[in-house]
């Protein structure tokens, strides 16, 4: 029995000396390339220039599908129970310069995106978390459908599924999914960079919480009506209006680049919001917050 042990103890040594030296054959860059193949490009960067990022994002080839979605900021209430912020992003899940999306062009336009709101209650010794919203959702944006009007120069239809949820249980938990129809017209003089975005986005409940939120469509709706304006360089207002059996809601946003009074060295904006909105909140759905906020944002 000893000698059969020892045995299949050596086995195991050899097996992982085996495995390792194939993982350092890989690694090393031994391994041929498949014909058609392509191999990995070398380091653009020499190494005086390197720095961490650089190094980094070499190991990050699909980075480039990651950008901006939903306005990311910090805005601390006149109230500082009023305080939020939010984050935000979208991933192009198929890659555009693959064969098989430049035979279907249209599967360009499929994305995941991902946004969070949180109500941070500052007013408190604790500085509590009163809610937050986790926003998942899987989505379509069309290219261009543009036909040839002069004043209606860029037109995109955005259409998705989105789940909501506060993240807590029992009573205080709250969840719904909206499918959702959002037709974009932007309005953008290229003499004077000036654009206007006018955006209505049409949306349904589906399997919405029966226990938790039931009603929540009657302080949400199932419209609202966006609209931005502004030049890409200085000040952008947006604002929105959701109506609703209970009540209107409404919120006003405006940004500005704080770089242009200091030689564009810092890259974020001031940020002022009025809100006027039933429904802010998950938690609080039936509550309407009325608040006056300022702080910053690093995409508007």
């Amino acid at each position: 029995m000893k000698n059969i042990s020892g045995y299949i103890t050596m086995s195991s040594m050899k097996w992982r000396l085996v495995l390792c030296g194939l993982i350092w054959f890989f690694l090393s860059g031994h391994m041929p390339a498949v014909s058609g193949e392509e191999t990995a490009p070398s380091p653009s960067v020499s190494a005086e220039g390197r720095s961490l990022e650089s190094l980094f994002n070499q190991y990050q080839p699909y980075l480039e599908n990651l950008s901006a979605y939903e306005p990311v900021y910090f805005l601390m209430g006149a109230d500082p129970a009023e305080t939020k912020f939010q984050i935000s992003f979208k991933y192009k899940i198929f890659n555009h310069k693959s064969p098989f999306v430049q035979d279907h062009p249209w599967m360009e336009g499929i994305h995941f995106g991902y946004t969070q709101t949180s109500f941070w209650n500052l007013a408190s010794a604790s500085w509590p978390f009163e809610d937050t919203s986790y926003k998942p959702e899987f989505f379509y944006i069309s290219p261009n459908l543009y036909d040839g009007n002069e004043k209606i120069n860029n037109l995109f239809l955005q259409t998705g599924i989105q789940h909501e949820s506060n993240g807590r249980a029992e009573v205080e938990s709250r969840s719904t999914n909206i499918v959702y129809c959002k037709p974009i017209i932007i309005l953008f003089n290229d003499q004077k960079f000036l654009g206007i975005e006018i955006a209505p986005k049409f949306w349904t409940y589906v399997a919405n919480d029966g226990l938790t939120n039931p009603d929540i469509d009657d302080y949400r709706g199932n419209f609202e009506l966006e609209l931005k304006m502004g030049r890409y360089d200085r000040m952008v207002l947006e604002s929105h209006f959701r109506p609703a059996r209970e009540g209107n809601s409404v919120w006003v946003d405006m940004t500005y680049p704080i770089g242009r009074y200091l030689q564009d060295s810092l890259n974020i904006y001031f940020h002022a919001q009025y809100a006027n909105v039933l429904g802010e909140s998950l938690l609080h759905y039936k509550e309407r917050t009325e608040a006056v906020r300022l702080g910053i944002s690093i995409i508007r």
